[in-house]
């Protein structure tokens, strides 16, 4: 039996993050990842669920980020100048932390970023009870060079924000890694949303950093796949219903099937 990281239901979760996070360029409020995420542990546990998003668009991890000095007030502050208050504070039963999107972007250096998040999350471990959850860095079109130099156009942002165009790999997966030997070290949940999303270009908005309605779906399932697989509060409303209902092998299942199939199976 997997480590179970939490056995009682959500009833404060509090995310902290950049943009996407943030829930930029989700056309239907409902599909921002961070909404997305809620409303299914909302589906899957009868107890309600405080939502707090506290992520800031072009917030990056520390006033010693590359792109700090260049942020307009609205990014700032920094994730850890800001933690104590917008995250531990409001004692969270889970904590999601979602940073590197915009520190890889703008080279800041993996031990510097990477020291940051420690202090930010271990102090978090210390003073909360919460499960912390360490989002890596979501897979971004300037990571694959290539394809980034091969827009017909460079996105509107690049003019104003031109320290955040630092392309390729290396750095940013040394942050996946990174992140993922932080969430070990203190018990916290990690999950990978660099790898499954990379390359896949469709789900982004025209932005190039920023994902669209189906891509922040596909995130937020993403997160909740990692909480539901290792937490099991998320599995107890599903047993009480099947066990209220008696549905069982002969009385689920067949949903457009084929009737025969339906009826040879139900009949047995």
């Amino acid at each position: 039996m997997k480590n179970d990281f939490r056995s009682e239901p959500v009833k404060k979760l509090v995310v902290m993050g950049e943009s996407n996070a943030f829930g930029m360029c989700a056309s239907d409020p409902r599909n921002e990842w961070v909404q997305t995420c809620a409303n299914l542990i909302r589906d899957f546990q009868d107890e309600p669920l405080e939502v707090l998003n506290n992520s800031i668009p072009a917030n990056v991890i520390s006033p010693i980020s590359p792109g700090h000095a260049g942020l307009p007030e609205f990014g700032k502050p920094s994730g850890i100048e800001r933690y104590e208050w917008d995250m531990i504070r409001h004692q969270p039963d889970i904590a999601v932390y979602a940073y590197g999107l915009n520190d890889s972007r703008c080279g800041h250096a993996a031990d510097s970023f990477l020291n940051s998040l420690e202090q930010i999350v271990a102090d978090t471990v210390r003073k909360t009870s919460a499960l912390v959850v360490l989002a890596s860095p979501y897979w971004n079109t300037q990571y694959d060079e290539e394809l980034w130099n091969s827009l017909p156009a460079k996105p509107v942002w690049v003019e104003d924000f031109s320290i955040f165009t630092v392309t390729g790999r290396e750095l940013v997966w040394s942050y996946v890694v990174g992140i993922r030997e932080l969430a070990e070290k203190y018990g916290c949940l990690f999950v990978d949303l660099f790898s499954p999303i990379e390359g896949a270009g469709w789900l982004m908005d025209t932005a190039q950093c920023h994902y669209n309605d189906i891509g922040h779906r596909v995130i937020g399932q993403l997160v909740l796949n990692a909480i539901a697989c290792n937490c099991s509060f998320i599995g107890k409303k599903s047993t009480r219903i099947a066990a209220e209902g008696g549905f069982d092998v002969p009385n689920t299942g067949g949903t457009n099937g084929m009737s025969r199939m339906i009826r040879g199976w139900h009949g047995r």
